[in-house]
């Protein structure tokens, strides 16, 4: 198993299929994985990379995709591809159109696709990445696991732009289009470590999900949930009340959904407010239920910069002892990277520097899936993960 990590900049976007071609001139991997800003010719970067045989998936990321190897310390890479070299693993790219077959179904034939082009129909793999259209990313982790289970781990990312208005792409062999979902079915010959987490702590107020909708908060604890939400913030979003968008004010505020792991600890799986409706409801990014206990988390520059490092470390430590780690592919919530700003730079060149020559690799999205400890998938907002690759 080896990693390569190749960023490409595309200032002028007329030679930007002459840049792909040079770089996969001569290599031939097993697998390969790219991120760039969503402002790029997905059409072009689908021509380029087709005519090779290898397995391919390129997403659109907030404000391009960061990169951190020898050479780079980069968040805003106008194009960057993780590239698996495995030539005993065993690697599939599958697609569908969300709308045309919707979320469930789009999510169990995309899957049945990857797992047929990895010629192992019939086996679970070790793990599935993906690249979802923001929405309805639940329905699709459960059309995941109508083919293989509940135990195969699934970590990737909602596709994102950079102004959250539907410019997302992503890109197959096959498929192109904001309402493609691409999934990769992973069989891996060396041992993966995985970790998904946020950066963020409770504080000691919790709601009681008293109305719901889908992904719409109607009432918190029998209030208005924008109203019970402001009192709790210290008037946060007075000036939202009567509707608005909050996304930017919300970043250091989420809502936790407690989760309890075998050992007694509590992981909190974090739920994005980002806007007000004239009701007085919160729309948020992820699904909420009725009885469900929230708490109200809090997250800093500084919180939200050293969890990449631990994330990292944490999916090292879940490598078997003699494995050595050649490659991460990491997944950072777009809300948070706008959060931190410039000070993306620095936890980038900390990583640099605490994992020296190993190659990481990633998107900034608009949501997060993930596998805690206790073994079940989620989606979530304002997540990290990492996917540790061993040699």
């Amino acid at each position: 198993m080896q990693i390569e990590t190749v960023e490409i900049q595309c200032a002028d976007t007329a030679v930007l299929g002459t840049h792909i071609s040079a770089v996969f001139e001569n290599k031939s991997p097993s697998l390969v994985i790219g991120y760039g800003n969503s402002q790029l010719p997905f059409a072009e970067i689908q021509a380029s990379l087709s005519p090779y045989q290898f397995p391919f998936l390129v997403s659109s990321s907030c404000l391009g995709s960061l990169l951190c190897d020898s050479q780079t310390v980069k968040a805003t890479c106008d194009l960057a591809f993780f590239c698996v070299f495995d030539d005993e693993g065993a690697y599939g790219v599958g697609s569908a159109n969300v709308v045309d077959n919707g979320p469930f179904h789009a999510g169990a034939n995309a899957l049945i696709n990857a797992l047929e082009n990895a010629g192992r129909p019939y086996e679970s793999p070790a793990l599935i990445w993906c690249a979802l259209p923001p929405g309805e990313e639940e329905r699709i982790v459960e059309g995941f696991a109508s083919v293989v289970g509940e135990n195969v781990p699934i970590f990737g990312g909602s596709m994102a732009d950079n102004t959250v208005q539907g410019n997302w792409n992503t890109v197959t062999s096959d498929a192109i289009g904001p309402q493609t979902l691409a999934v990769v079915a992973m069989y891996p010959s060396t041992p993966l470590g995985l970790s998904y987490s946020s950066g963020y702590k409770p504080t000691d107020k919790e709601f009681s999900v008293s109305k719901a909708h889908g992904r719409q908060l109607v009432e918190l604890d029998g209030v208005p949930a924008s109203y019970a939400y402001n009192h709790a913030t210290n008037n946060l979003i007075e000036k939202q009340l009567n509707g608005g968008q909050i996304l930017g004010l919300t970043s250091s505020a989420p809502l936790g959904r407690p989760v309890e792991l075998e050992d007694g600890a509590i992981n909190y799986l974090l739920c994005h407010p980002d806007s007000v409706n004239e009701n007085g409801a919160l729309n948020v990014f992820s699904e909420v239920k009725e009885n469900d206990s929230l708490v109200l988390m809090e997250g800093s520059i500084a919180s939200l910069t050293s969890r990449a490092q631990r994330v990292i470390n944490n999916a090292i430590m879940l490598l078997p002892e003699n494995r050595k780690p050649v490659g991460v592919l990491m997944i950072y919530c777009a809300g948070c990277r706008l959060m931190v700003g410039d000070e993306i730079k620095q936890m980038l060149s900390s990583l640099q520097k605490e994992f020296a020559s190993l190659p990481i690799c990633g998107p900034f999205t608009f949501g997060e899936q993930g596998r805690f400890l206790d073994g079940k998938n989620r989606h979530g907002n304002l997540m990290i993960s990492a996917i540790v690759f061993s040699q």
